[in-house]
């Protein structure tokens, strides 16, 4: 009896720690929104997801970002080099007026103030669903079915809606390295952003615009100025002789 006792708390404990290293994405699709990425694999229709922790409301067209993925095993287990691939990003709430950003490889068209609602309205539902999905995760997860951002009420609403083509639904996306404009929608008056956005599949790399450059670190700013000072000193002693 005792050792049935102990085997169903150690049982209990086990699924107690296997609970706690599950989490969902920590997506906001009602108050400020988040900038995401989504990979699609075309191939098995599911849907890479990556919450860059922008905000919809704080994001810098002016700005530049760099996310590397490349310790994300979620996302280096979602990558198979045999599979089809295509990314997005895409920013919104589902409250808070006609508004939305999203990458595009065509120009917003024949949009007005009510699709883009309804286009918003896609982003902020797709954020607070796909938040729900259990990852090891609290940034990323991959998405099946009617989680999967490929997912015709999801992709399907917001590009049928702000990038108006009947031949092409998905054309906020293209191939993986493949710089992709973004746009910013009002109602109906679209601006472009001055950056792309890029995913780099080598590095693992997602970027808008050109990152700054990292400072040296102080010793070798010393080194190189030492060296400097060492051919200065050089090059007059030669003079002298």
């Amino acid at each position: 009896m005792n050792m049935s006792v102990s085997k169903l708390v150690a049982g209990a404990v086990a699924l107690a720690f296997a609970g706690s290293a599950m989490a969902n994405v920590s997506l906001d699709g009602s108050t400020t929104g988040d900038v995401f990425l989504n990979i699609v694999d075309t191939t098995n229709n599911t849907s890479y997801l990556f919450d860059t922790g922008v905000s919809f409301a704080s994001f810098n067209g002016n700005s530049s970002y760099s996310f590397n993925l490349s310790s994300d095993s979620i996302l280096t287990g979602f990558l198979n080099n045999s599979d089809s691939y295509y990314y997005s990003v895409a920013a919104g709430t589902n409250v808070g007026g006609n508004k939305v950003d999203l990458t595009g490889n065509v120009a917003p068209t024949e949009n007005s103030a009510t699709k883009t609602g309804t286009a918003r309205g896609a982003i902020g539902t797709f954020l607070s669903q796909a938040g729900t999905v259990a990852s090891t995760s609290t940034t990323s997860a991959v998405l099946t079915g009617a989680y999967s951002w490929n997912n015709s009420l999801n992709e399907g609403v917001v590009s049928k809606n702000i990038l108006a083509n009947p031949n092409t639904p998905y054309s906020d996306q293209a191939g993986l390295n493949t710089p992709l404009a973004f746009y910013n929608i009002v109602g109906s008056t679209v601006t472009t952003f001055a950056s792309t956005w890029d995913f780099n599949s080598t590095t693992d790399t997602l970027t808008y615009g050109t990152a700054s450059a990292v400072p040296l670190p102080a010793p070798v700013l010393l080194l190189a100025s030492a060296l400097g000072l060492m051919g200065v000193v050089s090059r007059r002693n030669k003079a002298v002789a």
